[in-house]
């Protein structure tokens, strides 16, 4: 048995290395602390729910995309805000085969994508529980300014001032 034991760590110690490689390499939407449901699936439930929609609209090739999705939507404290405040989805930009039904058009998540705006990734789209175009969000926002602009949306502020106006009340 003793001739065994340093075979034995021999054999784990690389598997356990490559465990732990194969962690560090996970998709990073599954680091996130909430998963991301459909566009049609955010859609629906602001129907019911009545809060304003979130679109996060992305592309896996993306570094910014994943960037923000580590340390923005990867905060815990952002995402408990989002979860409470939103509906909330993705659209694949480079997906042209999964198709949406939105306002009586049928469109890939591509077209859905430009559709509402983005001409490049990542973009994140605003919209009223109803569907209605709030406003989008071009490229990467780091967090601080991203927290504000969701809270801008949240609160309804946006109906009534701008969100220069309404960054410059929240420095004070």
């Amino acid at each position: 048995m003793k001739r065994l034991l340093p075979l034995l760590i021999l054999l784990v110690l690389p598997a356990a290395a490559g465990c732990a490689q194969e962690a560090s390499q996970t998709d990073v939407a599954s680091a996130t602390p909430f998963a991301w449901p459909s566009f049609d699936e955010a859609i629906t439930s602001a129907a019911d729910s009545r809060k304003p929609i979130l679109i996060d609209i992305y592309a896996p090739w993306c570094g910014w995309c994943r960037r923000m999705q580590e340390e923005v939507y990867g905060n815990r404290m952002l995402a408990a805000f989002v979860r409470e405040n939103f509906e909330y989805g993705r659209l694949n930009l480079d997906d042209s085969q999964t198709e949406h039904s939105f306002r009586e058009y049928v469109l890939s998540s591509q077209e859905l994508g430009y559709a509402l705006g983005a001409q490049g990734t990542p973009t994140t789209v605003f919209m009223e529980s109803n569907g209605d175009y709030i406003t989008k969000l071009d490229g990467y926002w780091a967090l601080e300014p991203f927290g504000k602009a969701v809270r801008y949306i949240a609160s309804g502020a946006y109906e009534e001032m701008t969100f220069e106006r309404y960054v410059a009340g929240t420095d004070s």
